[in-house]
């Protein structure tokens, strides 16, 4: 192994160790209230909400600092506290659940912990201690978890978001959500709207006013990344029903693979597995049929 490397990883270990250790103590200090997996799928079905989520990625953005899909600028954390911030009541705010991590994977409970120690400072303003939040692993409650003993009936809970509905789904152009599987068995109709899978925040304005052409008796459905987050609180501020639906498509693939790690889908894009993001292309005819537009795209 290059030294270099060698070094490198020994640094990034070494930080995330010093900040699982000295986590306890942020956790006791500006940690939010978060309901549960299945209390937060249950409030959006039950009161019709939306959902913007906020997890290591917003973390990072809030404090100007890029990931792999999507720089940072000052535009974006400006967009990122006004949707923390929001108190429209048809608008749920997510959040990590940091203060019960019990089912977690152990490397998840190091990132989680390493994300929110380096980001504390600057994020703990931006949460109101008298508040409730959302639990963000709405989307995302199979690969990480150590008991998956309840993933059948949170899969099943978010069909009901959109059961009978007409479906409007922004998502990255090899993202096919809910292709070739069973989620949208349930919907009325499904729309799709193609945007760039990396930087979607660049097109923001574009996506805004695309969205805005549909009725609002539509549900939009935004697999998005960060553009999503943001997306979520301005669509709902202008009387939309708008869910920010992440990796659920992923994990709900991996939940019927019986998966006991992250690997490649066929046909779709996984950006955190080697080679998932090298998709062939697809010639379904259903999911053509669905595309009703793309942005910043070909």
């Amino acid at each position: 192994m290059d030294i270099r490397i060698f070094f490198r990883k020994a640094k990034s270990l070494t930080k995330t160790l010093i900040c699982r250790i000295v986590f306890p103590y942020y956790k006791r200090h500006g940690t939010p209230k978060v309901f549960s997996i299945e209390e937060t799928i249950k409030l959006v079905v039950k009161h019709h909400l939306s959902v913007t989520r906020f997890g290591d990625g917003e973390y990072f953005h809030l404090c100007k600092v890029s990931t792999g899909l999507q720089k940072s600028d000052d535009n974006l954390k400006n967009k990122l506290i006004e949707t923390i911030l929001n108190r429209n009541p048809k608008l749920l705010v997510c959040m990590v659940d940091l203060l019960n991590q019990k089912n977690s994977l152990l490397s998840t409970k190091l990132a989680e912990s390493y994300f929110y120690v380096l980001t504390y400072k600057k994020i703990k303003q931006y949460v109101d201690a008298n508040r409730q939040y959302g639990n963000t692993k709405m989307t995302r409650f199979y690969i990480d978890s150590v008991d998956k003993s309840q993933c059948g009936s949170y899969f099943n809970l978010c069909k009901q978001i959109w059961e009978g509905e007409d479906v409007v789904i922004f998502e990255g152009d090899k993202t096919r959500f809910g292709v070739g599987n069973d989620l949208f068995d349930n919907v009325k109709s499904i729309r799709r709207i193609l945007c760039p899978s990396k930087n979607a925040f660049m097109y923001y304005d574009q996506i805004l006013t695309t969205a805005k052409t549909f009725d609002k008796k539509n549900l939009l459905l935004f697999s998005l990344g960060i553009t999503a987050t943001v997306a979520a609180s301005d669509l709902t501020n202008e009387g939309f029903r708008v869910i920010d639906i992440g990796n659920l498509d992923t994990e709900y693939e991996w939940y019927r693979l019986g998966a006991t790690k992250k690997v490649a889908i066929k046909g779709k894009q996984v950006s955190e597995v080697t080679g998932g993001t090298n998709v062939e292309e697809i010639m379904d005819e259903d999911y053509l049929s669905q595309i009703a537009g793309k942005i910043g795209i070909e």
